[in-house]
């Protein structure tokens, strides 16, 4: 199947359509999904809003569309796809047209089904995992408690999780306070103990998500975050500036509170193309400090 690559990026794109799954070439969700964004940038409300959200979710379809159309199933298994963006879907299956390429908002994305057979490739990367640092739980805007996601990790057999909820100062996400994190502490104690006592040797470390203003200071007070095991800054606001922005990330590194500096650019799929910054001068000044980013 013939490959070009993006001048942009460097990523490699289809150039002639797929036709049979039989042969290994099909119409991947990559392109279903650059295929619906392009096709909202015309349509009208609400369908426009119907699109973009498929677009958005085709990232995470467990499975390439291509191969339930063939397994004679129904699209609408899909998160997002109903009745008429499932016919519409089913008609770029069958006659692929020319794969587009991703617009810069839009580029350099993995489905989960292409990350997926990246990780097969190299299944000792995937078994080396220790633990995750970054979880939400139903303390802010996450759907599980501390101990369903402990008993998650131990399924995978992690050694840690850090719970790291929103602060206070994102309220959109239902940031907690000082008084709320104190009380969880409590909480994470407890699902270590009944941890230890089931013989499971997984820890579960308490940290927050701290929100970082556009100067790197954060919005609890610094006291409270002292007994934490770790502290992860994030950047919530000002998303959209222009320009170099590589002064905001040093001052956030420089932030005593904080050891890890969680999704820098804040980029979002078709949303926001994110910050830019002289990535190699923060990062050396991270390894410098000894923080992660």
């Amino acid at each position: 199947m013939g490959k070009k690559n993006s001048k942009k990026t460097g990523k490699l794109l289809d150039s002639t359509p797929h036709r049979s799954l039989d042969s290994g070439q099909f119409l991947p969700n990559s392109n279903i999904a650059e295929l619906l964004a392009t096709q909202s940038e015309t349509a009208r409300m609400p369908l426009q809003k119907a699109l973009r959200r498929a677009s958005r979710r085709a990232f995470l379809w467990p499975e390439e569309a291509a191969h339930l159309i063939k397994e004679d199933r129904s699209l609408t298994e899909f998160s997002g796809v109903g009745p008429y963006l499932e016919k519409l879907i089913r008609g770029w299956i069958k006659n692929p047209p020319e794969p587009p390429e991703p617009s810069e908002i839009r580029e350099g994305f993995f489905t989960l089904p292409q990350a997926r057979a990246v990780l097969a490739t190299k299944p000792a990367w995937a078994s080396s995992l220790k633990g995750d640092l970054q979880m939400h739980t139903q303390w802010s805007d996450g759907s599980g408690s501390i101990a369903e996601m402990a008993d998650a990790a131990a399924s995978r057999g992690y050694e840690y999780i850090a719970i790291t909820d929103h602060s206070k100062g994102l309220k959109i996400a239902g940031g907690i306070d000082e008084k709320q994190l104190q009380q969880q502490a409590s909480e994470v104690a407890t699902v270590n103990e009944n941890l230890k006592s089931a013989g499971q040797r997984i820890r579960v470390l308490q940290s927050i998500e701290l929100n970082l203003d556009p100067q790197g200071k954060g919005d609890m007070e610094e006291d409270s975050l002292e007994n934490l095991d770790l502290v992860l800054g994030c950047f919530h606001s000002a998303l959209r500036r222009k320009g170099d922005q590589t002064d905001r990330y040093l001052a956030a590194l420089r932030n005593p509170a904080i050891q890890i500096l969680g999704h820098p650019r804040g980029r979002i799929y078709n949303f926001r193309l994110g910050l830019e910054a002289d990535w190699p001068r923060v990062f050396d000044l991270a390894a410098k400090l000894d923080k992660a980013g």
